[in-house]
């Protein structure tokens, strides 16, 4: 493909909400497995490791958290690609999926914003580095129901209603027109 051509689907694609929102449906889908088969593993108490998959499927659920809230950022009339660049959302950093909702000015609630920052972490490590870039995202945060925990933390099923009610709301500002 020649250097007009793919400039052009950069472009397209980049700037297209359609886009964002299937490689978030991809995400999502491929998450849904993960969490299947660990379910299903843990209630046959097989001996499988299954707490080792937890991480990437978070990971998983956290990018297409972030490409939804990129399809509404481009819904909106905003560019996310530009002569051939990923410019990014401004004011928000990479993968900060709070700062993301943030710029888009999303309402969220105590727990919606935790539930968010931690998808946060496991995008940027949690889900696929032992270790993240700086040794002060290890240190325990406060939890909004009370007390500390790992920034890597995730409650079942409590988290996975507010990771959900977040999925719909988004969804609903992609329908809307």
């Amino acid at each position: 493909m020649d250097w007009t051509r793919r400039l052009e689907q950069h472009t397209w694609a980049g700037n297209s909400p359609h886009a964002w929102e299937s490689r978030a449906r991809d995400l999502l889908a491929a998450a849904t497995v993960l969490r299947q088969h660990r379910e299903s593993m843990e209630s046959n108490s097989a001996p499988t490791p299954t707490a080792l998959i937890h991480p990437a499927e978070l990971m998983l659920d956290g990018m297409a958290i972030e490409c939804l809230l990129k399809a509404v950022w481009v819904k909106r009339g905003h560019k996310l690609a530009k002569d051939g660049k990923y410019l990014g959302v401004p004011g928000a950093g990479d993968h900060d999926l709070v700062q993301l909702a943030g710029v888009l000015k999303l309402k969220l609630s105590a727990l919606e914003k935790d539930t968010l920052r931690r998808l946060s972490h496991f995008i940027e490590y949690g889900g696929r580095y032992p270790v993240p870039k700086d040794a002060d995202k290890l240190q325990l945060t406060r939890a909004p129901t009370g007390g500390r925990a790992a920034a890597t933390t995730w409650s079942t099923p409590n988290d996975y209603v507010q990771f959900e009610a977040i999925v719909r709301r988004l969804d609903q500002l992609l329908d809307e027109h």
